[in-house]
């Protein structure tokens, strides 16, 4: 459903999210699930409907897990590895027990976070635009732009979820890191090619080609033409130039079938200095550009909306103290500049010409060093990430996040249930208290918190330990799924809590015994 009417517009909001794209969705249900009822707006009268990214990396469908909506992307079709720059890493050297998934258009993933949102009392008015903004003593005054003329609203906190030429971010002037664009790829949506199943790409000595199914008899091409100039982004793109450059650089006629649907990008990138400033977080495309090499941009972006959507409730909310947020930009921004690295690397082994590739053929060899293979996948699959949980000598799994099936559950009273995997015990939005070796002082202690945090009695999956194994630790995990501390008994627990869950609640004053008499 969306809404038009000016009606609708409350007149102060905490949270307006300014986007209603797959990050702005996703970040809107993570502030109604802890809480928060977010303004949703978006300057399209409907959702696109193109279909853009086309799958998932392995840390979304885990966080889909945490949430218990995985389940609702129905029809994923599971890819038994990734790629790095088209060369195949098998999807055992993974660390995840889940596979990414693809032929899933974006447009489909909007519409089954749109339902979420909903669900959580949340629904996109359409089409609102944000035409200013100015900074007040308690957020800002926002003046948006829709059917129904001008709207005034003061919002505590504003999130540009808007894309690469996001309002939000030119309205506080955050400066970015650019590079140009160096080589440029024509997309297309076509029908009745016969074109092959290649999604992890072919290079050829003109250039590089990938095909995919997506589906109902629809086909993804992406064809990157050496010889083709670059040209103006957002340049209007026909099936006849598509036709033209996969045949030029294939060598073989491609069917006229039909064009659904097409589009170019390029190579250009570009990295916001803060994914912060004051009262204002850019979130996903908003903060970093970048070639979308392995499908990562719309997964880094609902990442970035999941680090940040519990931490901004819990301030809105006045649980936590605004510095909390400063940790959304300390984790992600390293994040947002690896993927730019990460992208770059890949486009420089794929989409250059011979010259590139001998140190292709190194790379190639040196996916057959098992570590390797490792290191990359689990890179472009943002399972490699550890956040700094404050304390630098602090060992993992502190700063990773919590593995599915790692853990089971051990007692009814749960999500899960007894034998349940503990990750979808994050579905309630809350922080987990793990105890795997209950002292018996950890669960009492949680308790002052107990309004956010949960505790779970769990074990190991493979509970059988080796002769001189390490004590097992319990574990205090992020409403995000990320470890915060671990320990064999509860030293250092309630700082934990509080440096990430703030001050616990009001506890009542204990009664003097002697009153009672």
């Amino acid at each position: 459903m969306t809404l038009h009417a000016a009606e609708a517009i409350r007149s102060h909001v905490p949270v307006l999210v300014v986007g209603a794209g797959p990050t702005g969705l996703m970040l809107s249900a993570e502030l109604a699930l802890h809480g928060v009822q977010p303004l949703l707006i978006d300057a399209l009268p409907s959702p696109s409907g193109q279909s853009r990214a086309l799958g998932f990396t392995v840390r979304t469908l885990e966080i889909f897990k945490q949430r218990g909506i995985l389940g609702r992307f129905e029809g994923l079709v599971q890819v038994p590895g990734v790629h790095f720059a088209g060369l195949n890493i098998d999807g055992d050297f993974l660390s995840s027990t889940l596979r990414p998934a693809n032929q899933y258009p974006q447009s489909r993933t909007e519409q089954v976070l749109a339902d979420w949102c909903e669900e959580r009392g949340v629904t996109a008015l359409r089409p609102w635009r944000l035409e200013s903004m100015e900074r007040t003593d308690s957020g800002y005054r926002c003046v948006l732009g829709g059917p129904a003329g001008r709207h005034t609203v003061e919002a505590d906190y504003v999130a540009g979820c808007d894309g690469a030429a996001s309002a939000v971010r030119e309205a506080i002037g955050m400066p970015a890191r650019r590079t140009p664009p160096s080589v440029q790829m024509l997309l297309g949506d076509l029908r009745g090619c016969g074109l092959p199943n290649e999604p992890f790409g072919v290079k050829h000595e003109k250039g590089m080609v990938m095909s995919a199914p997506l589906g109902d008899g629809t086909e993804r091409v992406i064809v990157c033409d050496f010889s083709r100039p670059t040209r103006p982004q957002g340049a209007p793109v026909t099936h006849a130039e598509i036709k033209h450059a996969y045949e030029n650089v294939v060598g073989e006629p491609l069917a006229d079938g039909e064009c659904l649907w097409a589009s170019s990008f390029s190579d250009a990138s570009s990295l916001v200095e803060s994914y912060r400033d004051g009262r204002v977080l850019l979130v996903g495309d908003s903060a970093h550009t970048h070639l979308p090499a392995g499908g990562q941009g719309m997964n880094v972006s609902l990442q970035d909306a999941v680090n940040l959507g519990w931490k901004l409730a819990l301030v809105s909310r006045g649980r936590a103290p605004d510095s909390l947020l400063d940790s959304y930009h300390a984790e992600r921004h390293p994040v947002g500049r690896e993927l730019l690295l990460n992208t770059a690397a890949q486009g420089q082994l794929f989409l250059r010409g011979p010259e590139a590739d001998p140190l292709r053929e190194i790379v190639r060899r040196l996916l057959e060093v098992p570590e390797v293979s490792v290191r990359l996948a689990d890179g472009v699959s943002g399972l490699d990430i550890r956040y700094d949980m404050g304390d630098p000598e602090a060992p993992p799994p502190v700063g990773e996040r919590l593995a599915p099936d790692a853990f089971t559950v051990a007692g009814p009273d749960t999500v899960a249930g007894a034998g349940g995997d503990v990750v979808e015990e994050l579905q309630h939005g809350s922080a987990l208290l793990v105890l795997l070796a209950d002292d018996g002082a950890a669960s009492p202690l949680a308790a002052r918190w107990g309004d956010r945090v949960r505790v779970v009695h769990a074990r190991p999956k493979e509970p059988r330990r080796k002769p001189g194994a390490a004590e097992p630790l319990n574990l205090l995990v992020r409403p995000d799924g990320h470890i915060a501390w671990a320990g064999p008994r509860s030293d250092g627990l309630s700082a934990s809590l509080t440096r990430w869950l703030g001050e616990p609640a009001a506890q009542p004053e204990e009664e003097d015994p002697c009153t009672a008499l």
